[in-house]
């Protein structure tokens, strides 16, 4: 329907310029050659962008429009049919995505994917290890909101908790709270599964539903976003442990709530230390901790 009005509101144009053109045509005149150009333009959703572009060398008026003659009128119809091309294009790409985790989903060989873990983990539990999954996603975005990012310190890796951290200390500055309601997982697959090194890595992918708006905290005005739009998304989560780890039983080979060397309660510094021992919890020598958290 919008590329139809397009066609017809540039029909029109064309119509009138070339009404002008053939009073004016006297007066006018054929002004010479007309030069080749090129003309860009580009868009893009959050992954990236596109260009589009055409050229040539140069050429007579006549060999461009042959019906329109040459001067400033076949330069206005020239635009203006390129103007209209870059609208069709740019619509095309830009309505794709609105959102920078507003992905299509991948296939996903869960099946292949937990098979691997299991070879080498028998007592991995797929259902338990996604209903784990779905519980720390609902976690993050809550702490995250709260902007009390320390209370899911035993969950992330060092590298990732400093980089949360530190964005989450730029809200605080700004005075600035992103909300995160109506929280919904829909799907959790375990996506791959690799040795890298002395790690296993384990991909997996989470489908989830929440509005994502940004607020001032002082005056409570809506400063991005929109409160009232559901956002679909798709996030790629890395969870990393030490090769040969295997999982617990009774703890599902998880994040432990307790520290596995001195058996306090998880309490866990900045630097992902045992408050009580000392203790390198969240490096993922006692289970899983996440390392990767973005769109998929």
């Amino acid at each position: 329907m919008k590329n139809k009005k397009m066609f017809w509101v540039l029909g029109f144009t064309v119509l009138i310029v070339l009404s002008f053109t053939v009073s004016l045509h006297a007066e006018v005149g054929n002004t010479g050659g007309f030069g080749g150009g090129g003309s860009g333009g580009s868009g893009g959703g959050w992954s990236g962008g596109g260009s589009y572009s055409s050229g040539g060398g140069g050429g007579s008026s006549f060999f461009m429009f042959p019906f329109f003659g040459g001067g400033i009128w076949q330069t206005i119809i020239f635009l203006v049919i390129m103007f209209f091309i870059y609208q069709m294009r740019k619509g095309k790409v830009q309505g794709t995505s609105s959102h920078p985790y507003q992905r299509q989903q991948t296939y996903v060989d869960e099946a292949s994917a937990i098979a691997k873990v299991q070879a080498i983990d028998s007592n991995f539990s797929a259902e338990k290890f996604r209903g784990w999954v779905g519980e720390l996603y609902v976690t993050l975005q809550e702490a995250w909101e709260a902007k009390n990012w320390h209370t899911v310190r035993p969950f992330e890796s060092n590298a990732l908790f400093n980089m949360h951290n530190k964005q989450m200390e730029e809200y605080i500055a700004k005075q600035i709270t992103n909300k995160l309601d109506n929280q919904e997982v829909r799907d959790v697959k375990i996506a791959d599964f690799r040795v890298d090194g002395d790690q296993e890595v384990l991909t997996v992918q989470v489908h989830a539903f929440c509005t994502d708006y940004t607020v001032d905290d002082t005056t409570g005005k809506v400063l991005s976003g929109n409160p009232n739009r559901l956002e679909e998304r798709y996030y790629r989560f890395e969870f990393i442990r030490k090769a040969g780890v295997k999982t617990k039983v009774e703890a599902d080979g998880l994040v432990p709530t307790n520290c596995p060397n001195c058996g306090a309660p998880t309490k866990v510094t900045s630097s992902g230390e045992c408050e009580y021992c000392g203790s390198v919890i969240t490096r993922g020598d006692y289970g899983w901790v996440l390392n990767v958290f973005k769109a998929w």
